[in-house]
């Protein structure tokens, strides 16, 4: 028979890190804490681009029966020839001295720079609505939208 034998089993050594492996492990724990207590104390949101507001549309109040002139303000690069130009008032809603109409249609160019179209709007009954302007040249469509209340001014 054999005798047991006492052996000292040793245990393997953890490595130490470097003096340097600790600064850069502290300096980017440090960042790291720094950027969650920035967005904390800030209120700093991190969106998705699909989850931010878009604009907001423009709100033009008008009286009944009063006419009002609406700015309606286009601006372009470059002068764009053919624009076809179509404005869609809601119901109640009509361009002064065209009685019952709720579509205005035309087409001319749309110039480089700012172009104004004033737009001289009655009301005539109901609450209001969207007024859309609808610009459009071939398969190309831009659209804006404008609300428009009847109320006292």
């Amino acid at each position: 028979m054999t005798e047991p034998t006492t052996e000292k089993l040793e245990t393997p050594h953890a490595v130490k890190p470097t003096l340097w492996q600790r600064i850069s492990a502290f300096a980017f724990l440090g960042a790291f804490g720094l950027t969650i207590l920035t967005v904390i104390l800030t209120g700093l949101e991190v969106r998705s681009p699909a989850s931010r507001p878009g604009p907001e549309t423009q709100v033009v109040t008008l009286a009944v029966a009063e006419p009002h002139t609406v700015n309606l303000l286009f601006t372009s690069r470059t002068q764009v020839d053919g624009v076809r130009f179509t404005v869609d008032l809601p119901p109640g809603i009509e361009a002064n001295g065209r009685v019952g109409v709720r579509r205005i249609s035309w087409s001319a160019p749309l110039e480089a720079g700012n172009n104004l179209l004033p737009l001289t709007l009655v009301a005539r009954a109901g609450g209001g609505g969207q007024l859309a302007a609808r610009l459009q040249r071939g398969s190309a469509h831009k659209t804006f939208v404008v609300d428009v209340a009847v109320g006292s001014r």
